[in-house]
């Protein structure tokens, strides 16, 4: 984690990058489905998710 993330209530976040000051919405689950995660984030071949708040934003679009 960066500094000024905010990490909402639930999140579980394995195995993840989060840039700074991203806000991580309630209840987001990354790092445990490298499917999902390939279309939500940028993830490296070793499975490590790259999280930036464009990103985050998406999610809650």
């Amino acid at each position: 984690m960066l500094p000024d993330v905010e990490i909402g209530r639930s999140a579980r976040l394995t195995k993840v990058i989060v840039d700074r000051g991203v806000r991580i919405p309630e209840g987001l689950v990354a790092g445990e489905d490298p499917d999902l995660d390939a279309r939500r984030f940028r993830r490296t071949d070793s499975g490590i998710c790259l999280i930036t708040q464009p990103m985050a934003d998406r999610l809650e679009a």
